[in-house]
């Protein structure tokens, strides 16, 4: 999949630009145990990569500012550098990894699989990544002016990544909940495969299984796909997936792309 290269777009008229000195951002920087070091460390790091401003907005709350995400290993904020827009993942302090070099290893593999925001720079308690202004997949699948072709299209694209991974040998681990690691572009609404954090290269890849799951068998985002395609019958997804599983080929796979066509 070519991903929609939003790095050159422009702040919404929502977000809030806030200098990356500004005292009303150090207790973001440095979240959520503030210590004078590890905001020093992570100021100079941000820095070093010519960012010069937040652009505080996002669904997500970090007391009175909100921000684009928050996980359990780092936060999100979008940036500008010069005339350009990014995302920010920043380590936070209360992480259970030492640094952002794992994820970044990992995620650049998925780079190289075209799977995922495509990486610029990193460093210690940050990575710096495409901007994707996008939704989460159950805030997509909810709109009613969704078409059965929408959903079809989304589903063959969120598929064939997962096969690229898994052709890759990269399990992205957090699959099986797709809602909290599939962004929708609001521009053409392309999907996107994001938080390679728990990904590794050493479990077998289960990628394709875990997404079907996801989309087509059970959760809220399944009862919506079933009501807008011609889903087959849940026994037969399940042999597909065991065979895809034993043998997971493109013939096999092909197979399970057929269980929406």
């Amino acid at each position: 999949m070519q991903l929609t290269r939003l790095s050159h777009a422009s702040p919404s008229d929502s977000d809030t630009e806030v200098d990356i000195s500004s005292t009303e951002i150090a207790n973001i920087i440095s979240y959520p145990n503030f210590s004078a070091k590890d905001y020093s460390d992570r100021l100079n790091e941000i820095s070093s990569f010519g960012i010069s401003h937040f652009l505080l907005g996002g669904r997500t709350k970090i007391g009175k500012i909100n921000i684009a995400g928050k996980g359990c290993v780092s936060i999100v904020l979008k940036v500008r550098a010069k005339n350009r827009i990014y995302a920010l993942k920043i380590r936070r302090t209360d992480a259970n990894r030492v640094s952002m070099e794992r994820e970044y290893y990992l995620h650049n593999l998925a780079n190289s699989a075209q799977v995922g925001p495509q990486l610029f720079h990193s460093s210690k308690n940050v990575i710096v990544m495409e901007f994707i202004d996008g939704l989460s997949l159950i805030h997509w699948i909810r709109n009613e002016d969704i078409s059965a072709n929408d959903a079809r299209h989304l589903a063959f694209s969120i598929l064939q990544q997962c096969y690229r991974l898994d052709s890759s040998q990269i399990d992205h681990g957090q699959l099986s909940c797709l809602n909290h690691h599939i962004l929708v572009s609001k521009s053409n609404s392309a999907a996107n495969v994001i938080d390679f954090e728990t990904a590794s290269t050493a479990r077998k890849p289960s990628n394709v299984t875990a997404a079907v799951q996801s989309l087509f068998l059970s959760g809220i985002i399944a009862l919506r796909m079933n009501q807008l395609l011609n889903v087959m019958k849940k026994e037969s997804i399940l042999q597909l997936l065991k065979t895809y599983k034993q043998n997971p080929n493109k013939i096999n796979f092909d197979n399970i792309m057929n269980i929406f066509s």
